[in-house]
This record gives structure tokens, C-alpha cells and sequence, in this order.
């Protein structure tokens, strides 16, 4: 199975650049990895309708209904979008997700087909108050109660290390996926893939992508500038 590189473009990029993105990135993205672009919604079918593989950042757990300015897994389905993010922790954040919500949007996304990239972390001061692992153990029993994971792919995003250039080394994250591994695996029985997110660059991509517990990266600020995202992928390529 190919070692997946997901990219959060988060909100950034105007319509002309996300066009001159499209355009820079064209036939130069590896295939020997499962590349999928996150953009903001209003490009997906942008990136669609150029043949990549495609996510939503965000995606509320009703097929329809009156919630303003949220968008549906359905209508998501219904544009060919591939994968969704649930859990990240920019929206438990801003937007005051809980797990509750969390784990009624990993269900309404799986019901309709769409795939799940669930985030989980911890921030700086759990870390530095030894709850790395609590923290992590809850949010996996809370996040995937009652749900199928044969679609769920879990990202280990250490909150303190996104978009701060900071990253565990390679032990720490190699425990951190191991440990998630090894809970899934007690609890459901299944062997899901795990991905590391956090301030991963052009300088460590290569021995993060090298841990053999890791299946793959989730990319933020890195994967705006395309040249610079090609030029990434090809150190590991």
C-alpha cells in the first residue's frame, strides 16, 4: 500500500493563484505515493476536474438542512470529493469542536463514502505535563465511538508543532504512531494507517516519511507554494 502525502492548503490562495497552482503542479506529482490535495472548498472541484485526488478540510454530519455556510458529506459525495478531515486542531480551536461533533461528522462522512483523515494531538502544555498519551488514548475512544474504521486514516498532529517548525524526532513519533496503532488494534481489531502532521518541511520530510510505523505525512504551510511542494516531494521521491 502507497505511503499517502495529504496537503492542507488550508485558507489561502485566490482564485487566479490556485489556478497558477494547478498549472505549476501539473504531471509533476509523483504517483508512487497517494497524493491528495485539501483546498479550500470552493477549489475542489478545481483540483478534481485536473485528476487529483481530493479532500475537504471541513465537512458538517447532516446531508442537508438549515445550517448556514456549513457543507454537507453529501454534496461533497456528489462533487467526487475523495477524503475529508475531522478533528483538526485548528477547528477544536477556532471553532470550539468537541469530541462529540467530532464524532458525528467521522459518521456522517462515512456514510456517504467519503474517507476520513481523523486528527489527533496534543498541545504544548498536556506534552509538558506528561499527558501525551491520555490525551491521544481519549481522543481516539471519544473521536471513533461506534464507528467503522476501514475508511478512517488517523493523523498524529501534536498541536505545539504545527506551523511552530518544531517536530518531535523520529523516537518520539515513532512511539506516538505506535501507540496509536496498538490502541485501534486493542480496541477494533483492525490495523489502520497512521500520518504524522506538524511543521514538516523540505528538511525532514525524508526521515520522517523513513520511520517504518508512518504511512505517510499531512503537510500544511509547505504544500502553498507549489514550486516548493514539488521540490519537496522529489527529495523522497
Amino acid at each position: 500500500m502507497k505511503k499517502i502525502i495529504a496537503l492542507n492548503l488550508k485558507m489561502n490562495l485566490g482564485y487566479k493563484e490556485i489556478l497558477d497552482y494547478i498549472k505549476t503542479i501539473q504531471n509533476k506529482v509523483t504517483d508512487n505515493y497517494e497524493v491528495i490535495f485539501f483546498p479550500t472548498s470552493i477549489y475542489l472541484d478545481l483540483f478534481k476536474k485536473s485528476g487529483y485526488l481530493v479532500g475537504a478540510q471541513n465537512v458538517h454530519f447532516e446531508n442537508k438542512g438549515a445550517y448556514t455556510g456549513e457543507i454537507s458529506p453529501y454534496q461533497l459525495k456528489s462533487l467526487g470529493v475523495d477524503y475529508t478531515l475531522v478533528g483538526h486542531s485548528e477547528r477544536r480551536l477556532h471553532f470550539k469542536e468537541n469530541d462529540i461533533l467530532i464524532n458525528e461528522k467521522v459518521k456522517g462522512a462515512l456514510k456517504n463514502q467519503l474517507k476520513v483523515i481523523l486528527c489527533v494531538g496534543e498541545t504544548d502544555e498536556e506534552r509538558l505535563s506528561n499527558k501525551t498519551y491520555s490525551v491521544i488514548e481519549n481522543q481516539l475512544k471519544n473521536n471513533l465511538q461506534n464507528i467503522d474504521l476501514e475508511d478512517v486514516t488517523i493523523a498524529y498532529e501534536p498541536v505545539w508543532a504545527i506551523g511552530s517548525g518544531k517536530t518531535p524526532t523520529k523516537d518520539e513519533i515513532d512511539e506516538v504512531v505506535s501507540f496509536i496503532k496498538k490502541k485501534v488494534k486493542q480496541e477494533n481489531a483492525i490495523d489502520i494507517r497512521v500520518l504524522y502532521g506538524g511543521s514538516v518541511n523540505k528538511e525532514n520530510i525524508k526521515d520522517i516519511m523513513s520511520i517504518e510505523s508512518v504511512d505517510g505525512v499531512l503537510v500544511g504551510s509547505s504544500s502553498i507554494d507549489p514550486n516548493y511542494l514539488i521540490s519537496m516531494i522529489d527529495i523522497i521521491d
